[in-house]
């Protein structure tokens, strides 16, 4: 992938080296065709000053050559040279208005006649001897500044709505190059591109498989962690079963075993007149029922000799 980048960002370069002249020559041809055809457009501006100035609105380049005009005007106000009759004619027509009196006394061409004949009276009469009002002068050099502050605040605005996409669509062109090597440079770019981002998901395609390796080996590795927390280090065996002894249970220890007989009297405590005398052996043991172990045993008894079965009479039934 690095290599790759590497190769697409040095096609770039070349291209941009081979294709830079060229791109700047034709935005400079396309600036030149545009002023040419506002020149020739304005032209007629005597002939329709209205329509005229209305399209030279309408494009940064026509704003360009009007706002050239009106700071020549603001120039030669400056200077003290003043006005003559054509440079009031070039005033009327930037304001959209032929070279003739206006009838509007309200509108700018009407303020801009009656300011220029105060300031400079040759202007309108030039035969007359009448010094001109510095005054009125004042006021014209006004108005002409705030015609050049309001175009050069619209000239952007249309600049960047009109001309822009323009000059961007012209540029696009300039960088397309349709000769054999153009092609061929534009081909290997291309390819460096695609196997850029080829590689570049193998990337992303390996770091997320690696990282599901490693959450499956650290789960396993947790799991196996908790069993050994839990398991005991030494598990003793089992002890083996006895057939004699009752199970192990290590809930009750041998102190709290439960008798299952109850402790009461099985005789009463004083023999009565009637009652036989008692047989048992009077050796007893922590108050148990067997007998005591250490009593003498009473002596063997002989065996008696058995007895013959009774004998059968053998005299004759009585006839009686």
């Amino acid at each position: 992938a690095a290599i790759e980048y590497v190769r697409y960002l040095r096609c770039v370069d070349a291209e941009e080296a081979r294709l830079k002249p060229g791109l700047h020559q034709a935005l400079r041809d396309w600036r030149e065709r545009k002023q040419h055809a506002v020149r020739r457009r304005a032209q007629d501006l005597k002939h329709d000053p209205e329509t005229v100035i209305t399209e030279l609105h309408e494009s940064a380049f026509g704003i360009d050559w009007m706002l050239r005009h009106w700071r020549t005007l603001h120039t030669l106000l400056v200077s003290g040279r003043g006005w003559t009759g054509r440079d009031l004619i070039t005033a009327l027509h930037l304001l959209g208005h032929p070279a003739t009196s206006p009838t509007d006394p309200t509108g700018e061409p009407a303020l801009v006649w009656s300011l220029a004949a105060a300031a400079f009276p040759k202007v309108v009469q030039p035969a007359t001897a009448t010094p001109g009002d510095p005054s009125a002068a004042d006021r014209l050099r006004s108005f002409v500044d705030h015609q050049i502050a309001r175009l050069e605040t619209l000239r952007p605005i249309v600049w960047d709505d009109v001309d822009r996409p323009e000059a961007d669509a012209i540029e696009v062109a300039a960088l397309i190059d349709t000769s054999k090597d153009g092609q061929l440079c534009h081909r290997y770019r291309r390819d460096a591109f695609r196997d850029f981002h080829k590689s570049l998901n193998a990337l992303t395609r390996l770091r997320s498989e690696r990282s599901k390796t490693f959450a499956r080996e650290a789960k396993l590795m947790d799991a196996s962690r908790s069993q050994h927390s839990d398991r005991p280090a030494y598990v003793p065996p089992p002890p083996p079963d006895s057939r004699n002894e009752p199970p192990f249970n290590p809930a009750t220890s041998p102190d709290d075993r439960h008798n299952p007989k109850p402790k009461s009297e099985i005789r009463n405590a004083t023999p009565g007149a009637f009652s036989s005398p008692d047989q048992r052996t009077e050796g007893r043991t922590n108050e148990r029922t067997e007998a005591d172990r250490t009593a003498p045993a009473p002596p063997p008894t002989a065996p008696s000799p058995p007895q013959a079965p009774p004998s059968r009479r053998t005299t004759a039934p009585d006839p009686a």
